[in-house]
């Protein structure tokens, strides 16, 4: 079989499908290194108290003024609470802007595809290469998920 490209099949509805899974690949990948990055910040007290959360509101850093001692250790107890709520609130907000465009369109998605996803008859040359067996099976997948 010849290719055009390297990495190319010569069929051009399963380089499409490919060239589509690589981009979607590259998108959540992009998603996933901002997920990973993702820190929420929140302060307390006129801003004596600030602490850092990682999404789900694990604690990954408290920092404390010395003059926050004068508060005395239930006040001071009460602006961690408020610091680390105000955190973990930025924190699942921010990580709600990220996956809500994504969680859209993963429901978008499975409501077109009710019925819908195409019956392929490939040549057997073609599914050689692995990349497209591997579509190839996501593809099945997404049929006995959703129904076809």
């Amino acid at each position: 079989m010849s290719h055009d490209r390297p990495g190319r099949t010569g069929n051009a509805d399963v380089d499409r499908l490919l060239d589509d899974f690589g981009a979607v690949s590259r998108h959540y990948e992009k998603i996933y290194e901002e997920l990973a990055d993702l820190r929420g910040r929140g302060e307390a007290a006129d801003g004596l108290v600030r602490v850092e959360v990682a999404p789900g509101g694990a604690l990954l850093g408290v920092d404390i003024d010395p003059r926050a001692m004068r508060l005395g250790s239930a006040a001071l107890a009460e602006a961690i609470m408020e610091a680390s709520a105000a955190a973990t609130e930025r924190a699942t907000n921010r990580m709600t802007e990220v996956l809500g465009p994504v969680i859209g369109r993963a429901n978008e998605f499975s409501e077109s595809l009710q019925g819908r996803l195409p019956r392929m008859d490939v040549d057997s040359s073609i599914t050689s290469d692995p990349r497209v067996s591997e579509a190839l099976r996501n593809l099945q997948d997404l049929r006995d998920r959703y129904g076809s």
